[in-house]
């Protein structure tokens, strides 16, 4: 055979073989691409009823005669006891503005004094600092758009001291011996240029204290909030505050949230009620933190008119103490588990192995609702018990009880689930 010829035949041979396995490999990847595949994630759904609210409480006004400028020794949602002296007067503004930039000042020397000698390194995490820093200036900013000045510049303490806790953890700071001195020496001036007080006010109750009255406490009586209705609701009257009320004393733990809601939520939180079920709210206008909050009644005229819902409380901190005509959010129910799109869920037969009475093995098939998995190559049929169910996805119970299963195995976090793909199988394999 002549060389030549030999040698274009040879290129042919070897060309068909390259053509020949590029159509494999682009055949093998039209396979893969019939496959499509979501990773299995955790989600929390809640369900939440948005409104608006009244707070009741059991107030009593703190009354002063004594004629001069008030300094106060507590501050917003701060315990009292009885015949505690919640503020000093003075002669003139400048004497009690002096007075409250020393107490100020001591309150920082004390903090930066307990977290230079407590410090420990490893016992706080920098994240959980910065969340301090975070919800501290969210305070603060809080009560300044507010207009409530005095509170924002009591709180910036706090602000302070958690940038400081986060120099020390980033090794921006050893001691705050510097800044010590420096507010020693500014309290010296301070006390220098301020007059002694000229009498106290002191508290004939005790409970959680309150600088600032607003008018309503005693718009709705509390010992009859469990019959509120909601017309009392919608006529609540803001009385006037007598002028030598200087602050009020919230006496029981209890307090209470009353709003309006639908007919319809009336019926599901009705359901909750009889089974003691507690639920969470929310004041985003106040506060991020949720407030754990138990239903104490639900009073309406007729089944299909619109109710009020009373929420029994107990938790109190400073931004709480203030609330009065708020935006709630109540969430009902809550679930968590793993998110799987509804165009995954199959029907399938699977197996177990038993042992009948006699204890031999036998073998028992079930039709049951789970998704494919893939695993490597292959696909696994995994059973799942769905928790919640919406239009287009469902939350499947990673850890269902015994017996919830027919199989015992189900998807497990960050599987991949087959969302798209044809005739599917157990231990199918996809190249």
């Amino acid at each position: 055979m002549d060389k030549l010829l030999f040698k274009r035949i040879l290129i042919a041979v070897l060309s068909i073989l390259i053509i020949s396995y590029i159509v494999y490999l682009i055949a093998g990847s039209n396979i893969n691409k019939t496959v499509e595949t979501e990773e299995a994630v955790d989600t929390v759904i809640s369900d939440v009823i948005h409104t608006d609210c009244f707070v009741i409480r059991n107030e009593q006004y703190i009354r002063n005669d004594t004629d001069g400028v008030l300094s106060y020794d507590v501050n917003d949602g701060d315990d009292v006891s009885v015949g505690q002296t919640i503020a000093d007067v003075f002669n003139n503004e400048n004497d009690a503005v002096y007075r409250q930039q020393i107490k100020q000042i001591d309150a920082q020397i004390k903090s930066l004094r307990e977290l230079s000698e407590n410090y420990y390194k490893d016992s706080v995490s920098l994240e959980t600092v910065e969340n301090q820093i975070n919800n501290n200036l969210f305070a603060v900013l809080t009560n300044v758009n507010s207009g409530k000045y005095s509170d924002a510049k009591k709180l910036s303490n706090d602000l302070l001291l958690s940038i400081c806790e986060r120099q020390m953890i980033t090794g921006e700071a050893k001691d705050f011996s510097s800044k010590i001195s420096q507010l020693k020496s500014k309290k010296k001036d301070l006390e220098s240029n301020c007059s002694e007080s000229i009498g106290t006010v002191s508290s004939d109750k005790a409970g959680y204290f309150v600088s600032s009255p607003d008018g309503f406490e005693h718009s709705i009586k509390y010992d009859n909030v469990k019959n509120i209705l909601l017309s009392d609701l919608k006529n609540v009257k803001k009385n006037k505050v007598p002028k030598n009320v200087v602050g009020k004393v919230i006496i029981n733990p209890e307090w209470y949230i009353a709003c309006e809601i639908s007919a319809d939520d009336a019926v599901g939180l009705s359901k909750l009620m009889n089974i003691g079920k507690s639920i969470s709210v929310k004041m985003p206008s106040l506060t991020a933190e949720s407030i754990p909050a138990k239903i104490y009644s639900i009073n309406q005229t007729s089944k299909k008119d619109s109710a009020v819902l009373v929420l029994e409380c107990n938790y109190m901190d400073s931004f709480l103490a203030l609330a009065r005509n708020e935006k709630l959010e109540i969430t009902t129910l809550s679930f968590e588990g793993i998110k799987v799109a509804k165009r995954a869920i199959h029907e399938a037969v699977v197996e177990k192995t038993v042992k009948d009475k006699n204890g031999n093995k036998i073998t028992k098939e079930k039709k049951v609702q789970g998704v494919y998995v893939l695993h490597g190559s292959e696909l696994q049929f995994k059973e799942i018990h769905i928790i919640y169910s919406s239009s287009d996805y469902v939350l499947c119970d990673p850890n269902p009880d015994d017996g919830v299963l027919f199989s015992g195995e189900t998807i497990e976090l960050y599987d991949q689930v087959i969302v798209k793909g044809d005739n599917l199988y157990d231990g199918k394999v996809i190249r």
